[in-house]
């Protein structure tokens, strides 16, 4: 790479455009605004929780499963807590049962919920705050999930 050199009305050689201090401030410029840019962007994250119990641990066939559980966020308006299960340790989630939509503004979404236990084998439960766009529901989003509950059915 071959630089330009310009001689100026002075005598002293031109560097390019800028020349030494200018690229520098041109680069430290640039990178002010890249990083400006990118928080710019960047979403904040909302603090919320979930829990979701299912006891007991272990049941026969035809019994229940009982399922409690209660989430918040501060980045919703409204919520709405689900629980859902799936038979086995893979497969897609269905849902129990979803809890009254509530208003996050002091208030946690719950959930109280039975499931009969119906083959032999696992049966998964986790539970889930879905955000909604008003007091009476409508499009629902999840925000937060709760780890897996397995319950063992013998």
């Amino acid at each position: 790479m071959t630089e330009q050199v310009q001689k100026s009305g002075n005598g002293r050689a031109a560097r390019g455009i800028f020349g030494r201090r200018g690229v520098g401030r041109f680069a430290t410029v640039g990178a002010m605004g890249a990083a400006v840019a990118v928080l710019a962007v960047t979403p904040a994250f909302a603090k919320g929780s979930a829990t979701l119990n299912a006891s007991p641990g272990t049941v026969k066939v035809g019994q229940n499963v009982h399922l409690t559980g209660h989430g918040d966020s501060d980045g919703l308006r409204y919520g709405e807590f689900c629980a859902q299960q799936r038979v086995g340790t893979s497969g897609a989630w269905h849902t129990v049962k979803c809890g009254k939509v509530v208003s996050m503004d002091g208030a946690e979404a719950t959930v109280d919920a039975k499931a009969k236990a119906t083959h032999r084998g696992v049966l998964q439960f986790r539970g889930v705050l879905f955000g909604v766009d008003g007091p009476h529901g409508g499009h629902p989003q999840a925000d937060f999930h709760t780890a897996v509950r397995t319950v063992h059915v013998r």
